[in-house]
């Protein structure tokens, strides 16, 4: 292409190539302003999940819940709404509001962006929560899925729950394999061998 073909190409088609122009600036401008406001959003939470931190090592209930239902419904795309769901789950349990508690446990482990890691801890929290209830075949049923990543606190819940059905075979089980997936000189090894021979099975 000519000069001149090239000069009149760009005369004839001026108009597309300015609305182009500014609609991939347009674009750029706004992923950058998304990138600015998402770290902004990361940012502030960061500073509302150490005020929820601080305030319930406080013993400040109120302020702490405050911090976390803002955490959640305000910031509830970044980590640390996870991170609230938590510790709301914590003080309902403490305060005997058992359906909240697994209301907010439940809600971390439904929740797809969740990290897997964060899940198995519900779950195991949540199963925890079920055998404090005297709800044991719950917390079985919530555990029939393996978690590698927690295959030993698994295997100890389990156990537990095993023992409150007054089924101390399968309990004697769960507990030698929560012991033998330790290292040789962990001390947690001690804690399981007692939890059997409570029940009257010789590690």
């Amino acid at each position: 292409m000519t000069g001149p073909e090239l000069s009149e190409f760009l005369y004839r088609h001026r108009i597309s190539l300015i609305a182009g122009t500014i609609i991939i600036l347009l674009a750029a401008m706004g992923f950058f302003g998304y990138e600015k406001y998402q770290r902004h959003q990361v940012q502030r939470a960061a500073v509302l999940y150490n005020e929820l931190v601080d305030t319930l090592v406080a013993g400040q209930t109120s302020t702490a819940r405050a911090s976390a239902d803002t955490l959640v419904h305000q910031y509830g795309r970044t980590p640390y709404a996870t991170f609230a769901h938590f510790f709301l789950a914590r003080m309902d349990s403490e305060s005997d509001q058992i359906p909240a508690a697994e209301r907010e446990l439940n809600i971390i482990i439904q929740t797809e962006s969740a990290p897997r890691g964060l899940k198995g801890m519900a779950r195991l929290s949540l199963a925890r929560l079920y055998l404090e209830q005297k709800q044991a075949q719950k917390a079985l049923g919530l555990l029939k899925a393996p978690d590698v990543a927690f295959a030993i606190l698994q295997d100890e819940i389990q156990g537990d729950a095993y023992v409150a059905l007054h089924q101390d075979g399968k309990a004697m089980q769960a507990y030698q394999s929560a012991i033998a997936a330790l290292p040789a000189a962990d001390p947690y090894r001690s804690y399981l061998q007692m939890k059997m021979a409570n029940i009257g099975v010789a590690p």
